[in-house]
């Protein structure tokens, strides 16, 4: 029984380090209870990335200037994913417990954290918002549009911000600054 039991590790331990090694060929970073492990070194060049996506959350603390901060409930997300070939950025914006419905929403850019820029893509109305939590106040806008070259590199940058305005905050009631996301990388 003891012998079976061996066997049985030694195959298990083969195949573990054949999938490990095959893994690391492939450029995967390995993860164990230890921490990384550097992955093997590989003989190809890597292949530039072929496209970038960017996310946030939206709140009251990034409004410029932070009118809506004390007593506006509103909050949402954005995520989007620009293909670095094409210039072509789909998007998707959340927002919800705004004061009112959105009047206006846009991508502004170029413009750091603090400070407001100009528009560079304004969302369709929220009348063509889907309602993502029937007979609640969620809302969703989505779409796609083209970028140019310094829009890319703007947005890769950091320098864009998504912001929702109502009747009762004109100047925004809620905002998010756009930065890297990290959705789907283990770790990361």
């Amino acid at each position: 029984m003891l012998e079976l039991v061996r066997n049985t590790l030694r195959r298990r331990t083969l195949l573990l380090g054949t999938a490990l090694a095959g893994l690391a060929a492939t450029g995967c970073a390995l993860v164990s209870r230890f921490g990384p492990q550097e992955p093997a070194p590989s003989s190809q060049p890597k292949e530039p990335p072929t496209w970038f996506m960017a996310d946030c959350w939206l709140g009251t603390e990034e409004v410029v200037p932070p009118l809506a901060r004390k007593s506006s409930k509103g909050g949402g997300s954005m995520f989007g994913t620009l293909t670095l070939a094409t210039g072509r950025f789909e998007w998707r914006v959340n927002y919800a417990r705004l004061s009112g419905p959105a009047t206006f929403a846009g991508f502004y850019g170029p413009a750091a954290k603090g400070s407001n820029g100009p528009l560079a893509i304004q969302l369709p109305p929220h009348s063509q918002a889907e309602q993502r939590d029937p007979g609640g106040d969620g809302y969703e806008l989505t779409g796609t549009s083209t970028l140019t070259q310094a829009q890319m590199a703007d947005l890769m940058a950091g320098l864009w911000y998504v912001s929702v305005s109502t009747q009762a905050w004109p100047a925004g009631e809620v905002r998010g600054q756009l930065k890297k996301s990290t959705a789907g990388v283990h770790g990361g």
